[in-house]
């Protein structure tokens, strides 16, 4: 080998091993790097069970000791709602059931009203009929006695008929005391 080719040879030895080097170097690095990193994700880690984990645990027993009791409530909530949905239903019926006996009487009541008030009005007319005519009469006849006896009451004396052509009529003597 030529002493060029060694040269060149141990140069490209030194820069293989200047490389091998640096890349332990940045592997060095990157190591440190990530221990670090593990480091604190492990406080954080560790952070977190401390604060986390008692509240998943008091939630846990927190959820049971409530579950009987939301069972329950869920229950009788169930009932509440079933019994609520009977109830309705049978005062819905009671409603309508009132609101038709109240419209039957409401009809029941207009027709009687409507036969009272019927029956007075022919009553009226009867009443009428029966009794003013009489009293027409005589409020009539009670005229006509006040007249005659007017007429025969009064001092006027009495004139005497004229007619147009006396030949055709009889002739009354005249009286100047009548």
């Amino acid at each position: 080998m030529a002493p060029n080719t060694e040269t060149l040879l141990i140069i490209f030895v030194a820069l293989t091993g200047v490389a091998v080097l640096m890349q332990a170097c940045v592997l060095l690095a990157i190591y440190i790097s990530l221990r670090k990193t593990a480091k604190s994700a492990m406080e954080a880690s560790e952070d977190f069970k401390t604060t986390v984990l008692p509240m998943v645990h008091s939630t846990r027993e927190l959820i049971d000791r409530i579950t009987p009791q939301v069972v329950t409530i869920s229950a009788g909530l169930a009932e509440l709602t079933e019994t609520l949905k009977k109830e309705s239903k049978g005062v819905s019926f009671s409603a309508t059931e009132i609101m038709e006996r109240v419209n039957r009487q409401s009809k029941r009541l207009d027709g009687m009203l409507t036969n009272g008030l019927d029956a007075v009005e022919r009553a009226g007319t009867v009443v009428e009929t029966a009794v003013a005519g009489p009293i027409r009469q005589a409020n009539g006849i009670m005229a006509a006695i006040k007249a005659m006896i007017e007429s025969y009451r009064s001092d006027t004396p009495r004139r005497k008929p004229v007619y147009p052509n006396a030949d055709t009529y009889p002739t009354y003597p005249t009286d100047p005391t009548l």
